[in-house]
């Protein structure tokens, strides 16, 4: 009876893919013809110290003003992550499916602001998740924090990275700058951060600035039931 039930979610997934991509306009490749590796200079350990920073960052606030349980950590804990390996955790929906993929979306961001394409940009979703999974909780990393933290962060990460840039035009000044760079930054917080320490959140030039010649946003929102037991005690 279960592998029934598993083999018909998965068709009925299937089908209502099949039906949502009809209504999903196709795109010519014009848009997608200007990356970031053909604008800005590529610096991947730049990259790397904003996804530890990040790291570390998140776990100060969390070990010291929050003062999570989980955020006491030392080198047994992490020699008992190794040791234990990875477990599936039943965190709360809110943390486990938004939490972590918009997590994952900064680490993703980290790369794409430095210079990275989107293939280049993966593994810092992946790393920042390890790293974090491993290192900054005394739990045992979690497979589905994993899986979401990676391949969420990379959708996530792509979907703010292209909207921020809608905002973005250097050849604006005053108010009107300072307002777009705010909307940019409210989308993609690590390119704006990248933006202000070199000095282009500022900078006029007779161009827009942005990396794509244009960016199209096409906006879906499904509405169904969905049932969540949890039992307590």
């Amino acid at each position: 009876m279960k592998k029934f039930l598993l083999i018909l979610f998965i068709s009925a997934g299937c089908i209502v893919a099949g039906f949502g991509q009809t209504y999903i306009p196709q795109v010519s490749h014009r848009y997608y013809y200007n990356d970031t590796t053909k604008i800005l200079p590529r610096k991947p350990w730049v990259a790397v110290a904003e996804v530890f920073g990040l790291n570390m960052a998140v776990w100060t606030f969390d070990r010291y003003v929050m003062h999570e349980d989980w955020s006491y950590i030392n080198w047994k804990t992490i020699r008992h992550n190794f040791r234990k390996g990875p477990t599936w955790d039943t965190d709360q929906f809110m943390t486990n499916l938004f939490s972590h993929p918009y997590h994952g979306s900064l680490y993703f961001n980290a790369g794409r602001s430095n210079g990275l394409n989107f293939w280049q940009s993966m593994p810092f979703a992946a790393g920042g998740s390890l790293m974090w999974e491993f290192f900054m909780e005394n739990e045992p990393p979690s497979i589905n924090d994993m899986m979401a933290t990676t391949f969420g962060g990379i959708a996530l990460g792509e979907i703010t990275y292209r909207l921020s840039d809608i905002f973005i035009d250097d050849r604006t000044t005053g108010a009107e700058r300072i307002g777009r760079e705010i909307l940019a930054g409210i989308f993609s917080p690590v390119r704006a951060f990248n933006r202000v320490i070199t000095g282009r959140a500022w900078k006029w030039q007779p161009i827009k600035g942005r990396v794509f010649e244009s960016t199209p946003v096409n906006f879906i929102i499904s509405v169904g039931p969905r049932f969540l037991a949890e039992i307590d005690d």
